[in-house]
């Protein structure tokens, strides 16, 4: 019984050691990477398309917008998102079970969508840096493709992966 608990304990600390680097991760990568993204992007911009000229030119003008709207996305939506998923996981552990809050966050439509629109979002703001478009039509498709692609897996992967109310590791 005793390798029973102490493999237990063991599964719970790796639990607990995940959903921290998660938080470490994006405090200390994502959220950085992000401002230098931003401030060199922006000097950028104004260096080199004199300001407000970049709105000549769709392909910049989208990706300016599309990390303009993963910005504020990612640092509201997302980011309040998984400081409570954090919170709500560390009390189930410590409960020893998925509790009826933390399962109710997990099924949460909205930030699972930002989520997996993401990936999309990026691979469409490369897509028009590579490409360099003289018109809106990659712009919208793409980002009309993101958005469905985003929901489809936002209905598809949370069924693949249920979250019924199993035990944790104690």
């Amino acid at each position: 019984m005793d390798g029973r608990l102490a493999l237990a304990a063991a599964a719970r600390a790796k639990a607990l050691f995940a959903v921290r680097n998660i938080a470490v991760f994006y405090d200390g990568v994502v959220v950085p990477g992000a401002l230098l993204l931003l401030g060199s992007g922006t000097w950028m911009i104004v260096k080199f398309y004199g300001g407000w000229n970049f709105l000549q030119f769709p392909w910049l003008a989208g990706m300016a917008g599309l990390f303009a709207f993963e910005f504020i996305e990612g640092n509201t939506v997302t980011r309040l998102y998984f400081m409570r998923l954090r919170g709500l996981t560390r009390f189930a552990l410590n409960a020893g079970g998925v509790t009826p809050k933390l399962q109710k966050a997990r099924a949460e439509r909205v930030p699972t969508f930002t989520h997996f629109l993401d990936l999309p979002m990026l691979f469409l703001i490369v897509a028009l840096g590579a490409i360099q478009p003289t018109t809106w039509l990659l712009f919208f498709a793409g980002s009309i493709a993101a958005v469905a692609l985003a929901t489809i897996l936002t209905l598809i992967i949370p069924r693949l992966y249920p979250w019924g109310s199993q035990a944790l590791p104690a």
